[in-house]
């Protein structure tokens, strides 16, 4: 006979195992640069004008693991192709109540890097960017 804690672990397990895969994928390597919006998890786009640093975009929020996560997200990042667009970008986690330190995840015209992620943390992934070189303005994709 079936009781509703044996459910319940049985929901908190599939949870946990679905957190797994998916957290999986967000560190995996993508298959190639012209896949990538069409593989990566979550994207989204940020913008920046020389030497100033644009608004913070957030659009990516997920919950990392309680054991066993390494403690890091692989971004990767580019500009508008077919552009002379240049840029610095930085990211951080930004948990509600004490954001984590803006990290330097590249600059140029593409890049990838790391962002700390400690376990069993609900945060968003913000990006903010910075034009650099001659173009007034910056536009840059990121992926997870």
């Amino acid at each position: 006979m079936r009781t509703q804690s044996s459910k319940a672990a049985r929901g908190r397990a599939a949870a946990v195992i679905g957190t797994a895969v998916a957290l999986a994928t967000l560190t995996a390597a993508p298959a190639g640069a012209d896949s990538l919006g069409t593989s990566a998890l979550c994207s989204g786009t940020a913008t920046g004008a020389v030497a100033k640093w644009g608004p913070v975009s957030r659009h990516c929020s997920y919950t990392s693991p309680a054991s066993g996560w390494r403690g890091k997200l692989r971004v990767e990042w580019n500009t508008q192709s077919g552009t002379n667009q240049a840029a610095c970008v930085e990211a951080r986690m930004g948990k509600a109540a004490h954001p984590d330190a803006w990290q330097g995840i590249g600059c140029g015209q593409s890049g990838v890097g790391t962002v700390k992620w400690p376990a069993n943390t609900a945060s968003n992934l913000e990006v903010r960017v910075k034009g650099m070189g001659t173009s007034l303005v910056a536009n840059v994709d990121y992926f997870i």
